[in-house]
């Protein structure tokens, strides 16, 4: 059974990441099924393994989360 969680309010990054990271592990350990959560967060930059900082055109703009994904800087919300 897939649950399905929708947020009405902006949900912080760090917050929300901390949130699915433990929803991964309650999955791994068989105690809880998948979730889909639809969600938006403040305007921010992801910054994957491949991001220099001198690529980041206006690097006060937003808030800056370090990622374990690969790639360079992704916006959000998206254009």
């Amino acid at each position: 059974m897939v649950e399905w969680l929708i947020s009405d309010t902006r949900e912080p990054y760090p917050e929300a990441v901390a949130a699915m990271e433990a929803h991964v592990a309650a999955m791994q350990a068989g105690t809880v099924g998948g979730r889909v959560w639809l969600l938006e967060h403040p305007p921010l930059y992801t910054a994957g393994t491949s991001a220099r900082e001198g690529d980041l055109l206006q690097p006060g703009r937003f808030p800056v989360y370090r990622t374990g994904r690969g790639g360079q800087f992704t916006r959000w919300p998206g254009p």
